[in-house]
C-alpha cells in the first residue's frame, strides 16, 4: 500500500436520472487512491438514509459521524458545459475532534468540502502530512430554496498557510477571478484545472501549463477531485512537478468518461493510457516565469 490518504469531507448523493448516486469530492478521490492500489480513508458526517455498506466504498475506511441528513445535490449541467447547483440536504460540519487520534500520522491529508463543512482547525490535524484541499465547499452558499451561489472563501488565510497543494477550478474563481492572486501568495503549489484545455500550476514564481488527456466526456462531476487526488499521491512519491501533473491529467481523463465514481479507473488502466501518451503530451508543458507573464 506505501502512501496513508485521509479525506476529511461530506460523502453526499447526488440526484441523477436513475436515481441517487454516490458524490462529493470525500468519495471520488479516497476512491481514486482505493484504485491506484493505495491506503484510503474518509472523515464524513452523513444522515442515516446514506447506506454504509455500499460496495463502491469497499476497502475504504471510514469514520462516520451520523447527522439528521445527507448532504444531497442535484446538478443541472447547460448545453454550454455550465453547472448550476441545487442543495437539497446539508449534513452537520465536520471539526478537529472528529478526525481519529491514531489517523493524524497519515502521509496525506485532502480537505474537500463541498458545502462549507470542513472546519478551519482540521488543517492543524496533519503535522506530517502533505496538505492538500480544494475549496469549492469553502465557496459556496445557498439561499432557502437550495440554489447555490458562489461566496468569497473567509478562512483562507487561516487554512492556506497550511496548505501544499491547493486544486481549484475556473469555475470555482469564475465569480471572483481576483481571488487567484491571493491564494496564489499563501499556497506553496496552486492548480488551476481547466478541463479539457488543462491546467495552470503556480509555484516558486513559475507558471507551468499543463493539457489533459484526450477522452470522451459524458460526466465531468468529481473530474477535478480525482485529478487532486492522483496528483497529490504522485507528488508524494515522486517530488516531480512535471511527471505529476501528466499523471494526474491521465487519471482525470478517465473519470469524465462514465457517469460518477464509474469511470475511475486502476493503476492498470491509468499505465495503459499513460504509456500511449505520455510521450506525446510531455511536450507540449510550458514552464514560464511568473514575473514575465
Amino acid at each position: 500500500m506505501g502512501i496513508d490518504y485521509v479525506a476529511v469531507g461530506h460523502f453526499t448523493h447526488d440526484v441523477t436520472p436513475h436515481g441517487p448516486i454516490i458524490g462529493g469530492a470525500a468519495s471520488y478521490s479516497s476512491i481514486t487512491v482505493r484504485n491506484l492500489g493505495f491506503r484510503a480513508r474518509v472523515v464524513t458526517t452523513v444522515g442515516r438514509d446514506f447506506r454504509q455498506d455500499n460496495p463502491l466504498l469497499d476497502y475504504i475506511d471510514v469514520s462516520y459521524r451520523i447527522s439528521d441528513s445527507t448532504t444531497t445535490f442535484n446538478n443541472i449541467y447547460t448545453y454550454s458545459g455550465r453547472r448550476q447547483q441545487y442543495l437539497l440536504g446539508v449534513a452537520d460540519k465536520i471539526y478537529a475532534e472528529d478526525i481519529p487520534p491514531e489517523w493524524r500520522t497519515a502521509q496525506i491529508a485532502y480537505l474537500c468540502p463541498v458545502a462549507d463543512e470542513v472546519d478551519a482547525s482540521v488543517v492543524n490535524c496533519f503535522p506530517n502530512a502533505l496538505i492538500g484541499a480544494t475549496p469549492q465547499g469553502w465557496m459556496r452558499r445557498w439561499n432557502a430554496d437550495g440554489k447555490v451561489y458562489p461566496k468569497k472563501w473567509k478562512s483562507a488565510a487561516e487554512i492556506l498557510p497550511h496548505v501544499d497543494v491547493l486544486v481549484l477550478s475556473e469555475e470555482d474563481i469564475a465569480a471572483f477571478p481576483e481571488e487567484l492572486e491571493r491564494f496564489i501568495e499563501l499556497t506553496k503549489i496552486v492548480i488551476l484545472t481547466k478541463g479539457k484545455n488543462g491546467a495552470t500550476l503556480y509555484t516558486d514564481g513559475k507558471i507551468i501549463e499543463s493539457f489533459a488527456y484526450p477522452a470522451n466526456e459524458m460526466d465531468p462531476t468529481g473530474a477535478g477531485d480525482v485529478f487532486a487526488a492522483a496528483f497529490l499521491v504522485k507528488y508524494r512519491e515522486t517530488h516531480d512537478i512535471l511527471q505529476t501533473l501528466d499523471f494526474a491529467h491521465c487519471v482525470a481523463s478517465f473519470a469524465v468518461e462514465a457517469e460518477g465514481t464509474s469511470g475511475i479507473p486502476t493503476m492498470a488502466q491509468v499505465m495503459q493510457r499513460y504509456n500511449d501518451y505520455a510521450p506525446i503530451l510531455s511536450k507540449t508543458f510550458g514552464v514560464k516565469k511568473r514575473l514575465e507573464v
